[in-house]
């Protein structure tokens, strides 16, 4: 650790003051006991309750936390960690090197915002990150007297809302987002979960909010679909030819028909016209196109259980939960022979851009965020702040080598891990897809070098925590989806957790398996793991062995209770205790040899990055790079490239094309500090292009959100009411006077007058009047028209609700709250569809040079109001007609 952080660091002298203040309160926080160190949280509160002021607790809360956690985890916060919990607390973004300790980062100000009881969410990218987090760093909470909740995917309602109402919630974001969705769906406020938002902390916040911005949430149901579409136009795909009858843009995954293509497919199809809009092809059509073109097994997507599981481009993981909309993923359904689900309607959906938008107060950390600042200053409002290293670093990027084609390339990182491997030095290699993962580990294969692979398929997911742990062992070579295992310290050496909890799951089970067969007796055999282990070690296996608790536990019970064990502090079952102790004893006992290991690989020069192919984004590429040398440990990065990588390929310009030509020779790379700006640059291009692409959606999706946000607060304010009449009341009144008003400036004749009025309101209105005293409409005042007919419609629903209420008392006022609550979905659900539509079609306005984003911002109000009405019009024409049977 560097004995002054703050040397010539800028962040460092903006929080010196604070940091100092926490610093002098140390030495007072270390002479409490621990009820007194826990009773510093009811101090607080009242503090907090009193004066309504956090900043005013800053300095004690961080103190108390770091002391919690020295006593709980027997980790201290740095003073860079300090500094990085300020500026969480202060709603910006916290870009701390991996293994700088960002999880017990969050820690800091995650229980100063707890003091408020608003609730505070500790966002993570996965439910094994959540879960850990939540078992670890709840020691120092649950310590301090808060209580923490997790939110994890099969949990039933009941059960969410009590982990949210927790001090500290840790959740996903997908979690969170579908939560926030459903519980504006909700019929019941029973149903709702989540309360009113106060302050979250996102974890790899570029991650969330950069990578899956454009892509929303989305809540649908399933519709009608033509399957048989689908697979015919899937088999249309195989006569159709590449720049004869279709184009293909790669940089926008889109297609284009062709002339000659339409008029191809016509004669197949035996029709005259592809758009017709009675019988449409055309989306059946270019949805296959694409599917065949642009969409690729191992790539975008892997087979599983016979269905299509999109793979995150970004991480490299699967999302099974995730579909592609408009018809693409039935056409990839059927192009790959599986079945084709149905294809859905959108019924609720947000973008992150906009649902983080929600919270009051909103942070984020990452290793990787400066190369974004702008777009997360001017979409979310939030600063970056780059925290020093708690030590130096000493990590040695070395030059891009550049090939002249991929088989030269992944021919030359073959030889690279041969070489490197002679010296035992471990290597991560990053791949961006399934398939270059699998192919490079055939490629391995033939050099018989040893190799662990870590991608989207099932088998290399259940491992993956595991995998990249070790990936810092001596003389391990390792494959990875981009930033698959992200989150996961690699530790050089190898991390002895994982090694000891793998070997005594594996003697436990072993041996209980032999034990129920009779084979064994009940003293444990003497093994080449345990040597020279103590004898107390031994004394408590055989008891473990022969505890008939321990026995009847399953072999997935023994294998989570070994992963939680160094977790538990205060183990409640004597096996959890006994599993406790082995480990510990374990751990002691390896120490030894990964500390000689540790120094070995640090001797070696710490762990080999092996970048295998520049992405679109510089954050991913450095996000790699980070990977090594975390916490002052040595390490080495290189990229090995070639013409025929997509960033070359489709965004290289002219000039690196030339050098790349005259200056490549058979196999022989070349290394240029020229082509590397060059490609720098194009990196730069792509993330504005994409800058500007997400700054799109931001702008169109931000008038919707508005939208969105209108109806949920009404529709939030009927949920908690105890009676919606008076809504019920506004709604006819405000019925009456859009139909006189509407009527009176289109001028219509009285019977058109009654017409309307009497098939919304119904027949009991006096409205006959008119030809039974020859009363004449159009010589009435319209105040006092309008005024006789808030009169009758008044007569008329509390007519309805006598009636309703002698045939089911109590029942009338929570049937009136669920019929307004449905249509307002309806409606809405049905404005989602209209806005969509708009958005496509406003984008053809700018070849007349208007001005799409105002055109569409003009008619979205317009269709936004017609919702209004027609939701009104609706619920007082059910609730006029409504019976109990």
């Amino acid at each position: 650790m560097l004995k002054n952080p703050f040397k010539k660091t800028s962040i460092a002298d903006k929080y010196k003051k604070l940091v100092s203040e926490i610093n002098d309160l140390e030495s007072h926080v270390k002479t409490l006991t621990d009820s007194e160190l826990r009773n510093k949280t009811n101090q607080l509160k009242k503090r907090y309750q009193e004066e309504q002021n956090l900043n005013a607790l800053i300095a004690e809360s961080f103190a108390v936390t770091r002391e919690a956690s020295s006593r709980t985890l027997g980790l201290r916060h740095f003073d860079v960690q300090l500094i990085g919990g300020l500026v969480l607390n202060s709603g910006k973004i916290a870009e701390m090197r991996t293994g700088e300790g960002k999880t017990l980062v969050a820690t800091l100000p995650a229980y100063l915002n707890a003091l408020t009881t608003k609730g505070v969410h500790i966002v993570t990218v996965n439910e094994y990150l959540a879960n850990r987090d939540q078992t670890s760093m709840g020691q120092i909470y649950r310590f301090l007297g808060l209580n923490t909740g997790l939110i994890q995917e099969k949990m039933m309602t009941s059960e969410r809302r009590q982990n949210y109402d927790a001090d500290i919630t840790y959740v996903t974001n997908n979690e969170l987002g579908f939560d926030y969705l459903r519980d504006n769906m909700a019929l019941n406020i029973r149903d709702v979960v989540l309360r009113p938002f106060n302050y979250c902390i996102v974890d790899e916040v570029d991650s969330v909010l950069i990578d899956e911005a454009q892509t929303p949430l989305i809540i649908a149901n399933s519709v009608k679909t033509s399957i048989d579409k689908y697979i015919i136009a899937s088999e249309i795909t195989d006569y159709l030819e590449v720049n004869t009858h279709f184009e293909i843009d790669e940089k926008n995954k889109n297609v284009i028909l062709t002339n000659q293509g339409a008029l191809q497919i016509e004669e197949i199809l035996g029709i005259q016209d592809l758009y017709n809009p009675r019988d449409p092809w055309i989306p059946y059509i270019i949805n296959a196109i694409r599917a065949s073109s642009l969409f690729f097994r191992d790539v975008h997507y892997i087979l599983q259980n016979n269905q299509i599981v999109i793979v995150d481009e970004f991480t490299g993981r699967m999302m099974p939960d995730r579909r592609w909309s408009d018809g693409l993923h039935q056409a990839v359904e059927a192009k790959e022979g599986v079945p084709i689900r149905q294809t859905t309607e959108t019924t609720a959906s947000i973008t992150y851009q906009n649902f983080f938008l929600v919270y009051p107060k909103l942070a984020g950390m990452t290793g990787t965020a400066k190369t974004a600042e702008v777009e997360f200053d001017k979409i979310y409002n939030l600063p970056v702040e780059e925290i020093p290293t708690a030590r130096p670093n000493l990590r040695r990027d070395l030059p891009d080598r550049i090939y002249k084609d991929e088989f030269s390339k992944w021919n030359a990182i073959a030889k690279e891990c041969k070489s490197i491997s002679k010296v035992e030095q471990p290597i991560l290699i990053g791949t961006t897809t399934v398939e270059k993962s699998e192919m490079l580990g055939q490629l391995l294969n033939e050099y018989q070098l040893p190799y662990q692979v870590l991608n989207a398929k099932p088998e290399n997911v259940r491992r993956e925590s595991e995998i990249v742990a070790q990936a810092g062992k001596k003389g391990s070579i390792t494959i990875a989806t981009n930033m698959a295992g992200r989150g996961t310290d690699i530790i050089l050496g190898g991390n002895i957790q994982f090694k000891v909890r793998k070997d005594l799951y594996n003697t436990l089970v072993s041996y209980k398996y032999q034990k129920k067969l009779n084979k064994v007796n009940g003293i444990f055999p003497s093994s080449k793991k345990f040597k020279g282990i103590s004898q107390r070690f031994l004394s408590v296996l055989n008891s473990l062995i022969n505890d008939d608790k321990f026995l009847n536990l399953s072999d997935v019970e023994v294998l989570k209770i070994l992963n939680e064990s160094e977790l538990i502090r205060v183990p409640k079952i004597s096996y959890q205790c006994s599993m406790k102790f082995l480990i510990n004893e374990l751990i002691d006992f390896e120490k030894k040899t990964q500390k000689l290991e540790n120094v070995i690989v640090k001797n070696l020069g710490g762990l080999y990055i092996i970048g295998t192919e520049r992405n679109d984004s510089r954050r991913i590429d450095n996000q790699l790079r980070g990977r090594c040398a975390r916490q002052g440990d040595p390490g080495t990065s290189r990229f090995f490239l070639s013409i025929e990588d997509k960033l070359i390929r489709l965004f290289g310009d002219s000039k690196l094309e030339n050098v790349l030509k005259s200056q490549l020779l058979d196999d022989l790379p070349l290394e240029s500090n020229l082509v590397t700006k060059i490609l720098d640059s194009a990196q730069k291009r792509i993330e504005e292009r994409n800058y500007e692409l997400r700054k799109n959606l931001f702008d169109y999706d931000d008038i919707l959100n508005k939208q969105r946000n209108v109806v949920y607060y009404e529709r939030r304010k009927i949920l908690e009411s105890e009676s919606v009449r008076a809504k019920i009341l506004a709604y006819g009144e405000q019925v009456i006077s859009e139909i006189i008003e509407e009527l009176r400036r289109k001028k219509f004749i009285t019977n058109q007058i009654i017409f309307r009025l009497e098939n919304l309101l119904g027949t009991n209105l006096l409205l006959n009047l008119e030809s039974k005293f020859n009363i004449d409409f159009n010589n009435f005042d319209p105040l006092e028209l309008q005024t006789y007919l808030f009169q009758e419609f008044w007569l008329s629903y509390e007519s309805k609700v006598v009636e309703l209420e002698i045939q089911h008392l109590g029942l009338i006022r929570e049937f009136e709250r669920t019929l307004i609550l449905i249509y307002m979905d309806r409606e809405w659900k049905e404005h989602l569809q209209k806005m969509s539509l708009l958005r496509d079609a406003v984008g053809w306005r700018k070849y007349g040079q208007r001005d799409p984003l105002f055109e569409y911002k003009d008619e979205a109000y317009n269709l936004f109001k017609c919702r209004g009405l027609v939701t009104r019009h609706l619920v007082i024409y059910e609730i006029l007609r409504s019976s109990i049977l």
